[in-house]
């Protein structure tokens, strides 16, 4: 009961609504979450029709705002949900800073790391959880500071038990611990901290918590996803990524050698791409994670994950 009052009672925020914006969109109406407000001034282009399903079935509303033409088939997915949309420019908002303080949940997706950390100083003089996320071709990203969270988790007793104030991974603490002998169940209080989003750039947690094999078998696409936050979104060239790349290895404190030709290329053909599969991965992942940071239940993404396509997997880092 208590995570339906809360769903039902939330307020969140997305802003831009491409791809993985509509996933999460249509996630989220379907869970049944109070009122969702949008923020998105682009108009339709021709490309959208590849990836963005709410769109009509129409192409003569190529060049018209986005969100006034997709209103009516998000809200027919459940009108207990409340939706408005915004079609003012979303860096011209961030001016306005009663605008956010209103919400209880922001989720932002296709932003630049200027627009990401802007934001996220908002977010954090206001408390407020803050999601974001974006999408290369078949790879993408959520990253997270949801401030601090509390969660209770209940599972199977297993044989180690937990004491409290035992750290369980990076940020992640034992609040409190209980077992229930009749049942086989053991309950765990677990405390999440995050860092501000900024400090992910030059964090020097991956060679603490990741063993010296581990940090060679890294995937390429962490450290060539966060250089191309620090891009306009204009396309850049295989070089230019490789130089990005050795530099943001180089804040990580992780080797360059970890930087694969086929990831680079992959990455230059697909830099800045929607692609349905990973925009219904990614989006339902995250609206599922907003979910679970609403019941309470679950600990949630801390704090970057990265959906990788080729190797077919999904990580979450602590950085």
């Amino acid at each position: 009961m208590g995570t339906q009052l809360r769903l039902r009672s939330a307020k969140v925020l997305i802003i831009n609504l491409g791809s993985v914006g509509m996933e999460i969109v249509k996630n989220l109406v379907l869970g049944g979450i109070n009122s969702i407000d949008i923020v998105d001034d682009s108009v339709i282009k021709e490309e959208d029709y590849a990836a963005q399903f709410f769109l009509p079935n129409d192409d003569k509303f190529i060049g018209e705002l986005k969100l006034p033409n997709i209103i009516e088939p998000i809200k027919e997915l459940n009108n207990r949900v409340n939706i408005n949309i915004h079609t003012d420019n979303f860096n011209q908002l961030l001016a306005d800073k009663d605008f956010f303080k209103k919400f209880d949940l922001i989720i932002g997706t296709e932003l630049v790391k200027q627009e990401i950390i802007e934001l996220n100083e908002l977010t954090r003089t206001f408390n407020i959880p803050l999601y974001v996320t974006g999408l290369h071709g078949i790879f993408g990203y959520i990253i997270t500071d949801l401030i601090q969270h509390v969660s209770t988790v209940e599972r199977n007793t297993i044989n180690q038990a937990k004491t409290i104030g035992e750290e369980l991974s990076l940020n992640k603490v034992v609040e409190n611990y209980q077992v229930d002998k009749p049942n086989n169940k053991e309950i765990l209080t677990i405390k999440d901290t995050y860092s501000p989003i900024s400090s992910i750039f030059t964090s020097d947690n991956l060679p603490k918590q990741l063993s010296k094999r581990q940090l060679r078998k890294l995937s390429s696409s962490l450290p060539i996803i966060l250089s191309l936050l620090e891009s306009d979104r204009s396309e850049l060239t295989t070089e230019e990524i490789n130089l990005k790349a050795i530099q943001m290895c180089s804040n990580l404190g992780i080797s360059p050698d970890i930087l694969s030709k086929e990831y680079l290329q992959e990455f230059t053909n697909q830099q800045f791409t929607e692609f349905v599969p990973t925009s219904a991965i990614l989006g339902g992942c995250l609206a599922q994670d907003v979910i679970q940071f609403l019941s309470k239940r679950e600990s949630p993404i801390n704090n970057t994950l990265i959906l990788d396509g080729l190797r077919s997997e999904m990580p979450i880092y602590s950085l």
